[in-house]
């Protein structure tokens, strides 16, 4: 077993992902994994995209993979920790 954020199927230095999206000057900017999970988009490409939320604002993040087949199974996981951190969905252990 392993934990998702050490899967090879994530591309080189990908975890954790960045946040990113548009925020003003004084508005906080999460800098842990301590983010609540949001809401999860389709893939596109090799990446997952998704918010997280905190101090009540969305943030945005991009995750690569390694392929398209290995984006849509972290989508799949990703949409059964919404509401759950971003840290833990990291500690998530595989069976691959």
């Amino acid at each position: 077993m392993m934990l998702l954020k050490d899967y090879a199927g994530i591309a080189l230095g990908a975890w954790p992902p960045s946040p990113g999206g548009a925020y003003t000057s004084h508005q906080a900017f999460p800098t842990d994994e301590k983010v609540l999970i949001g809401r999860v988009f389709p893939v596109i490409n090799e990446f997952v995209t998704f918010t997280c939320e905190f101090r009540s604002s969305q943030h945005t993040y991009d995750l690569q993979t390694t392929d398209t087949g290995m984006a849509k199974e972290l989508v799949r996981l990703l949409e059964r920790h919404v509401g759950k951190t971003l840290e833990k969905f990291g500690e998530f252990r595989l069976d691959y």
